[in-house]
């Protein structure tokens, strides 16, 4: 059994965790959200005739929209024409890489000691750090084209690459202690926070809206601000485990322990709810669940059939789950899910 996802040695579009992610990016809809806050934002303002917070609101999330379909064209959607045929013909060859470069969401990686150079995207400089400890990676291609495909140990997704010539001045990526999972714990938090500031903010627009069409703008702005006022407050009184992920590393050392997985609503979205049984050195076994468990853990679980926990469970509490030394992480709880 492995210790981590790996690769297949036959074609890597074999791969379930593989295919989801291919699923995924093809299913991709950006434009069409641009267009429904468009769309939501010149309805708000034809309703009110006028000013609205949330007509601005919503051309604020178009805005933010915006930016995913040009970013995800020049990271991912260039390589999707050729993944079919690269990923399902060529084999997975075990190389020497080495990151010689490389900057916000890409990498340059030389191979087998600069037999050939690729430029890697939708590559965050956790990613980055990570393939410079490893030292080794998994390569499909590259085709006649130099469209290639990069992935490392315990990363169920094939990254973007394409045949580059050697960089005439290469900067090694250095190899720090950073702690990897704690890095994508406080991301974690960051994205669960940003959501939670966007729900305050929509809630005091539409009062703001409200009380500017019945009591004009000085009720309006009061009763924006003390929503605001209120959704901050309230956030601290309601902490989710996703939340405390950074804290829960306290909790213990990595630890890993089988399980048997019972189901994972995910398909065909990254995400979903999943249930575990988990059993300890003494035979013992705890019931495991998580609302937001991502592919690359199923992934993981199922190459392994283990989960590496962040201290020593106990029935009724939270724990962090995921890889050492991986930038991955995120929250379970040991009992069965409950209901919402």
């Amino acid at each position: 059994m492995n210790d981590m996802w790996r690769p297949p040695a036959a074609a890597l579009g074999s791969d379930p965790a593989v295919q989801l992610h291919l699923k995924h990016w093809h299913r991709r809809k950006s434009v069409q959200s641009l267009v429904v806050c468009v769309v939501l934002a010149a309805l708000m303002f034809l309703l009110h005739r006028g000013f609205s917070m949330l007509g601005v609101l919503f051309l604020v999330f178009a805005a933010a929209t915006a930016v995913g379909p040009i970013q995800f064209r020049s990271r991912i959607g260039w390589w999707l024409a050729a993944a079919p045929s690269l990923l399902d013909g060529a084999p997975v060859v075990r190389v020497r890489g080495e990151v010689v470069g490389g900057d916000k969401a890409w990498m340059l990686l030389s191979v087998d000691g600069g037999r050939l150079h690729l430029r890697v995207t939708n590559v965050q400089r956790s990613l980055r750090q990570l393939a410079a400890r490893q030292r080794e990676v998994s390569l499909i291609g590259p085709n006649a084209d130099g469209v290639a495909a990069v992935v490392l140990d315990g990363v169920p997704i094939p990254l973007v690459a394409k045949v580059v010539p050697a960089p005439a001045d290469p900067r090694p990526e250095p190899v720090t202690d950073e702690d990897l999972p704690r890095w994508a714990a406080t991301q974690a938090a960051r994205l669960v926070w940003l959501g939670v500031a966007a729900v305050t903010l929509m809630g005091a627009s539409v009062v703001f809206d409200l009380l500017l069409f019945m009591d004009g703008w000085l009720a309006a702005t009061l009763g924006f601000v003390v929503v605001l006022l209120a959704g901050f407050i309230a956030s601290f009184f309601r902490r989710g485990d996703q939340h405390r992920m950074v804290k829960l590393l306290g909790n213990g050392p990595w630890q890993a322990y089988p399980v048997q997985l019972l189901s994972w609503t995910g398909n065909p979205a990254l995400v979903g709810r999943l249930r575990l049984v988990l059993t300890m050195p003494d035979g013992g076994q705890l019931p495991v669940s998580a609302r937001l468990a991502p592919a690359w853990l199923i992934a993981n679980i199922s190459a392994t059939g283990m989960l590496w926990v962040a201290g020593s469970p106990h029935y009724g509490q939270a724990a962090v789950v995921g890889l050492p030394g991986h930038p991955f992480a995120a929250a379970v709880r040991f009992q069965e899910l409950q209901a919402r």
